[in-house]
């Protein structure tokens, strides 16, 4: 795998393009899963929290590195001071993720890198994955040009997952831990959940460890069971 990890960013198992489930956001998969095959070189999502923009980054990333190209995802929210200069090194990669950009608004000189590093990608043939709660215009990025090369490829909307791909995404998490979620229990979740995917996957993980420590079956007592301090 030639994926590079910046400050120790790891990618989770589950980053997968298979393991992303949406039909609201069937679109940006299909846009971002061109990405990753070389079929595109440029593309920015955006939408809420818990739209899975994060999700297809990593997926990306992991996907151009398992194909034994260089790719690394960077997440400018955990950087701080530290973006400007891991920006401006990156101009060798095959494939950048740039995740929240709007975490670098107004900073000119952390913009100027992204700008450079975008420039340099073209040039080379590099492929960029951008992602923000916003579109590149709405950002208020102080480099217009910035703005408009992060929107080159084409940007794409995200949108909150409905219960239908919430109780899709339960059951093929599940069964990438190796675990068998009933439907009827990931609709119980659903139900008497807080319907937040953060916490559902939180819950998840939990119900992972719990039913491997007692050997039970994912059932609706034993998740009841399982969760009594929160449901």
């Amino acid at each position: 795998m030639a994926t590079q990890l910046v400050l120790g960013v790891q990618l989770p198992q589950s980053a997968t393009l298979d393991a992303f489930v949406g039909g609201r956001n069937s679109a940006a998969k299909a846009a971002v899963a061109d990405l990753a095959a070389g079929r595109s070189e440029r593309l920015f999502i955006h939408g809420p929290e818990a739209t899975g923009k994060t999700h297809l980054l990593q997926a990306v990333c992991r996907a151009v590195g398992d194909g034994g190209a260089r790719s690394v995802y960077v997440p400018l929210a955990q950087l701080g001071r530290d973006a400007e200069s891991l920006l401006a090194g990156l101009d060798d990669m095959d494939c950048v993720c740039v995740d929240d950009v709007s975490a670098i608004a107004a900073h000119r000189d952390a913009e100027i890198a992204l700008l450079s590093l975008t420039e340099g990608l073209r040039h080379r043939g590099g492929r960029l994955l951008a992602a923000d709660a916003r579109p590149p215009a709405d950002i208020g990025l102080a480099l217009p040009d910035l703005a408009s090369r992060l929107g080159w490829g084409g940007v794409v909307a995200m949108t909150t997952p409905d219960d239908a791909d919430k109780q899709a995404m339960l059951v093929r998490r599940a069964a990438q831990r190796g675990m068998d979620l009933p439907e009827a229990t990931a609709r119980w979740l659903l139900r008497h959940g807080t319907r937040d995917v953060p916490w559902l996957m939180d819950a998840l993980e939990r119900l992972d460890e719990a039913s491997l420590a007692e050997q039970r079956r994912l059932t609706i007592p034993f998740v009841k069971q399982a969760l009594r301090v929160e449901i």
